[in-house]
């Protein structure tokens, strides 16, 4: 009942390819366990590991304890050591940590998260962190449309800039025009001026800042108060 492949062994299921050194197929349980150099290639998305767990009815490839990357067709990169792939539904599951590099340098890490190969959005779950060149942001739940490179923040949203931070209940990232927007509840501070307002555009090609809605400034310098509507 269980039929040993090597030499390099090569599946096609769903549509997808599941490449080993090593494969040991187990007819009856329905179960391929795969070993050495792993890769499952589905359209233009990658996924590579040591070894994996395929059960064929379930359309369910298990990576466990190794270190297991998924490249997409954008070329950004998903690490991770415990990951499920559905080849029927091109959706990927992330536990227990995991850290996504896109194509243009910038990191966004959790603790749970999902890939949706379909539509090109990875969903980060739980302590979530992404990092620019220059700015930090902590949220509780981060949305990445890696074709048009768009982040969406969730609530409880925290950013930081040198000396400088901003707290707000949403926003986003528009990493090709280079603009965050933050919304609902925005509180911005630096050594020299604080700030409240209901949305707030920050725009890092020529660092200006724009605040709508119920702008309250304080310059602790010049000790000037202001407030608009």
């Amino acid at each position: 009942n269980c039929r040993k492949v090597s030499g390099p062994a090569k599946f096609l299921h769903n549509g997808t390819y599941l490449i080993c050194d090593t494969a040991f197929w187990y007819v009856d349980r329905e179960l391929i366990k795969a070993v050495g150099n792993v890769k499952i290639i589905q359209d233009r998305t990658v996924l590579t590991s040591d070894n994996l767990d395929y059960y064929i009815k379930n359309n369910l490839a298990q990576f466990r304890g190794s270190l297991v990357q998924l490249q997409d067709s954008d070329n950004n990169t998903l690490r991770t050591n415990f990951l499920d792939y559905n080849t029927k539904d091109s959706v990927a599951v992330f536990m227990d940590g995991g850290a996504m590099r896109d194509k243009d340098g910038q990191v966004i890490e959790s603790l749970t998260g999902t890939y949706d190969s379909k539509i090109k959005l990875f969903t980060f779950n739980e302590n979530v962190n992404m990092f620019t060149d220059s700015v930090f942001v902590r949220t509780s739940k981060l949305y990445y449309q890696s074709d048009s490179s768009l982040a969406t923040f969730g609530l409880s949203t925290h950013a930081w800039k040198e000396d400088k931070m901003l707290s707000s209940e949403g926003g986003r990232y528009d990493r090709k025009k280079d603009i965050f927007f933050f919304k609902d509840k925005v509180h911005a501070l630096s050594k020299t001026q604080e700030g409240w307002a209901d949305s707030l555009y920050y725009y890092r090609y020529n660092s200006d800042i724009e605040m709508l809605g119920n702008v309250q400034l304080m310059d602790t310098v010049k000790e000037v108060g202001t407030l608009t509507g």
